[in-house]
């Protein structure tokens, strides 16, 4: 269970953002994502020993640029990732004014109803972060979670449940309305913040981008692989309800109450 955490041990927070309207989905457990692995399953124990060999801040198996992009995603939010990458592709594009407005309005329905969502997850299932998890490694059942109790991350613990990952529910959302809206790729998608002036990340594609926020959480040691993956999940599922629910064309025969594929494969 979720514990306040190293260095603040600040209560959680965000609680009732649970509460917030949706833009577009019907309640923010309508796409609740499934219950975390067991702490002696494979899969907990596969994501357990990962970030316990690269996301300790003294880690010596974490290449530079997984350090890079911890710090810069660790700065730079989902909103401001995704409203930078659709500037960049609807300017390329020439994209007509009518549909930017269009563009901008979906992608942050999404990044907002995946917010919601992914904060009634998190308190849902009070999963604990890594660095609780990795300290008590001796406590949780699992013969194969060696603990470490001077495990620190590399970047600072958010002060709310680790399961899923927020940063991936709002990031998956606006990549899937934006690849609806513009196709997979490539793309030339440069990000950058004057908060960390040492990172500029260079893109071809939106999948890219999301691998890197899912990396960024893991090699950062806040998150589990299994969240980044729940969240993504989640998103995509948000983001797919978004754009056939919303801001329709004025041609469009109506949509299902069921979100659609994906466009893309990852």
């Amino acid at each position: 269970m979720w514990q306040p955490t190293p260095p603040a041990y600040s209560p959680g927070i965000l609680l009732n953002w649970r509460d917030v309207a949706p833009f577009a989905v019907r309640s923010s457990e309508q796409f609740r994502v499934n219950p975390p692995p067991d702490l002696t399953s494979r899969k907990y124990t596969t994501s357990y020993n990962e970030v316990l060999q690269v996301g300790d801040v003294n880690s010596t198996a974490r290449p530079q640029d997984r350090t890079d992009v911890a710090h810069f995603y660790a700065l730079v939010n989902a909103p401001e990732v995704w409203n930078t990458v659709a500037q960049q592709i609807t300017q390329a594009r020439m994209t007509p004014l009518t549909d930017k407005a269009r563009t901008f309005a979906l992608i942050n329905m999404a990044i907002s109803d995946g917010l919601v969502t992914v904060m009634e997850s998190k308190y849902f299932y009070v999963r604990w972060r890594p660095v609780t998890a990795i300290r008590a490694g001796d406590t949780d059942g699992n013969p194969a979670t060696q603990p470490d109790p001077s495990f620190t991350p590399l970047i600072t613990t958010p002060p709310f449940p680790s399961y899923p990952s927020a940063h991936a529910s709002a990031s998956y959302g606006a990549r899937e309305v934006l690849q609806r809206l513009f196709g997979c790729a490539p793309y030339t998608i440069t990000l950058s913040s004057p908060r960390i002036p040492s990172v500029v990340l260079h893109y071809t594609s939106m999948e890219a981008i999301t691998e890197d926020i899912d990396d960024a959480r893991v090699y950062g040691g806040i998150h589990f692989r299994y969240d980044q993956e729940a969240g993504g999940h989640q998103g995509h599922r948000i983001g797919s309800f978004v754009f056939s629910h919303t801001l329709r064309p004025l041609s469009d025969s109506g949509t299902s109450d069921d979100e659609t594929e994906s466009v893309c494969a990852d």
